[in-house]
């Protein structure tokens, strides 16, 4: 398993897009992003050096995961930056620390970039963040269609 740059590996984009649109679909939907919408803003992250930035895991040449750094995450909350987001694994590779890898991976390279805090927000998954030192901010209502936990986490 491998975690780089979605830049290193744009053939990856059309796949990447399509399981994201899929698995936040009403999200998606409510923001006015289609999937063709989504492959440009991927498009968009494929920089090594400044943000936004998409990193992927990838398995004897498959893609298996990504995650994002992004400045903003309409519908959570105004006025911070940077976010985690799109933090996705397949479902097949779920259960093996691939999804800690990927969040760790994307806090390394922020650090890198001097961030000093990130943001993030969560619906299922905020246990596995807090386990991984992320805090609750506040819980608010994402684009009227899911109840999300605005979570952040201070790099040092």
């Amino acid at each position: 398993m491998k975690i780089d740059f979605l830049g290193n590996w744009p053939e990856f984009i059309p796949e990447l897009a399509a399981l994201l649109h899929n698995e936040w679909a009403d999200l998606y939907a409510a923001a006015g992003i289609a999937e063709d919408d989504l492959r440009n803003i991927l498009l968009q992250r494929t920089s090594t050096e400044q943000l936004p930035i998409t990193l992927i895991a990838v398995d004897n040449g498959l893609l298996v995961g990504a995650g994002s750094l992004k400045l903003d995450e309409p519908g959570s909350k105004e006025g911070v930056s940077p976010w985690i987001g799109g933090l996705y694994v397949k479902s097949t590779f779920r259960g093996r620390g691939l999804g800690r890898d990927l969040v760790l991976a994307l806090e390394s390279k922020a650090k890198e970039l001097g961030v000093k805090a990130l943001y993030l927000s969560a619906d299922t998954a905020v246990d596995f963040y807090l386990k991984l030192g992320w805090q609750v901010l506040e819980r608010v209502e994402s684009f009227g269609v899911r109840d999300v936990a605005v979570m952040t986490k201070r790099l040092s």
